[in-house]
């Protein structure tokens, strides 16, 4: 079993994300956050020690993994700190607000051993994960182009709404087409709350899209829709939950032609809301599952800070276009 440390258990950790551990060989040690917040989490959990510095906790315990979801800004010395301990650490994103921060936890990775997980869970995604294997496929073709919309409720601030949504949809453009390089940036300013853009660019494969992304909607109704365009070929995942992949149908000269085809035709996956269980189709359970078995092999996870930092550079390149235009 490993041992398991918590810095910041209120909110989404709190209500849903220790929950995705229970399937895996971890063991919570030791929780640190306020007092309040700590008492909430302790009525629901049995937590066996309880610490409001975590350079105590971390120096006490030697946790092997830290979930690490403090106030927004501190992500990064406490990641930090938790690499020097000795832990690997699951964070909330952005972990870095700049590209310097994340080249140190980059550095101190290498000389540690020990990995930083920053909360980009769209990419673990099924929906997602589904869409990849489709582009990677032979008769897909190369990807030509990429048509995406992610839209948000009411954010605190413009700068929040950059590093904690935005940053998801950089990444996510990343994993499914390759590096980017960002062309152009429109912005549309409604109020402190309220924010939107248009964001192009285009792919180290030749790939050109469109990222639309605003705190203007309500959370209430869908959000989320990509598109990836191919060889006469497109996929679309559609508000996470449902996936089309478009194919040339064969020639239909008669009746007896009309029945579906293996290499033609669209295939459609959707969620079935009759499943009684607890998986999210977020993908925070799989992100688990390989962060853990990676910490067991001995493996460098697939996500990491030296590939967040890449998505890190983005969002300051959507900053700099931001400001001049």
């Amino acid at each position: 079993m490993l041992k398991l440390c918590i810095i910041g258990c209120s909110s989404f950790v709190y209500d849903f994300l220790y929950d995705c551990t229970k399937k895996f060989p971890l063991t919570l040690a030791a929780i640190c956050d306020s007092p309040q917040n700590t008492e909430n989490f302790s009525a629901r959990y049995r937590c066996p020690a309880v610490y409001d510095d975590y350079m105590f906790m971390l120096e006490r315990e030697k946790p092997d993994l830290v979930i690490s979801f403090p106030a927004y800004g501190e992500q990064f010395e406490i990641a930090k700190q938790c690499l020097l301990s000795g832990a690997h650490v699951f964070s909330e994103r952005p972990v870095c607000l700049s590209s310097r921060q994340a080249a140190e936890l980059a550095e101190i990775q290498k000389t540690t051993n020990r990995f930083v997980m920053a909360r980009l869970n769209r990419r673990y995604t099924p929906s997602y994960v589904m869409a990849k294997r489709i582009l990677e496929k032979k008769e897909f073709g190369a990807s030509t182009m990429y048509l995406a919309k992610y839209h948000a409720s009411a954010y605190e601030s413009e700068n929040s709404f950059i590093w904690n949504h935005t940053i998801h949809h950089l990444d996510l453009a990343r994993y499914l087409v390759g590096e980017l390089e960002l062309l152009h940036a429109e912005r549309i300013y409604v109020d402190y709350n309220r924010v939107g853009y248009n964001i192009s660019f285009r792919s180290a494969q030749g790939c050109i899209g469109v990222i639309q992304t605003s705190s203007l909607q309500s959370g209430e109704y869908p959000m989320e829709r990509v598109e990836v365009t191919g060889d006469r070929r497109n996929v679309i995942v559609d508000n996470i939950r449902s996936l089309q992949y478009f194919r040339p149908a064969p020639i239909r000269e008669s009746i007896a032609a009309m029945d579906m085809s293996d290499d033609g035709d669209t295939l459609m996956w959707t969620q079935n809301f009759a499943q009684l269980n607890n998986f999210t189709f977020y993908g925070f359970e799989n992100m688990f599952e390989h962060f853990v078995s990676c910490m067991e092999s001995g493996k460098k996870p697939s996500l990491e800070m030296e590939d967040t930092a890449k998505t890190i550079e983005l969002v300051e390149k959507l900053n700099q276009l931001v400001q001049s235009s």
